[in-house]
């Protein structure tokens, strides 16, 4: 069976999140996805103009399988200091991410399925913040980024089915 990283670079900006999908072949790589994903990130900020430190926060929000016999390990990597380069960047403003209902079945598209998996990783991050009782995540966003991060958070992230 193949396994796949999906991986959602994610930035709030203004009242919108915009957010950059990429997947890689972790059957061809091998080894521990978390660490592919910290390679992707410094790619990520190598390509980035300058070599500015910037701070991400990684999150694994899910895993799906997609036939025919693919895992999709998904992973949310959020900062608010992301450059998101080369490639499509898409756009949901936050009004429209609080309206997309995780629960509900299978979306009819795979831009529909992007936002389910955006909006449902935004909650998972919103639910850490609005728990983080021992302030790990103080310095990772600003305080801007946590007080929208908490206005997203109504319940638990919900299950994003397929």
């Amino acid at each position: 069976m193949k396994t796949m990283i999906e991986v959602f670079y994610l930035r709030i900006m203004g009242d919108s999140i915009f957010y950059q999908r990429r997947q890689v072949n972790l059957s061809k790589k091998g080894g521990d996805p978390d660490l592919l994903i910290q390679s992707l990130i410094q790619q990520k900020l190598q390509t980035s103009a300058g070599e500015v430190q910037k701070e991400f926060v990684v999150h694994s929000t899910s895993w799906r399988h997609t036939p025919p016999g693919k895992v999709l390990l998904t992973y949310i990597a959020y900062s608010d200091e992301l450059e998101f380069g080369r490639g499509e960047v898409k756009k949901l403003t936050l009004k429209q991410l609080r309206k997309i209902n995780v629960s509900r079945g299978e979306p009819r598209s795979q831009a529909g399925l992007e936002k389910q998996v955006v909006a449902h990783g935004m909650r998972h991050i919103s639910f850490l913040i609005k728990t983080d009782y021992r302030n790990e995540f103080k310095d990772a966003f600003t305080s801007a980024t946590r007080k929208v991060f908490k206005s997203l958070w109504v319940s638990l992230a919900g299950r994003v089915t397929f």
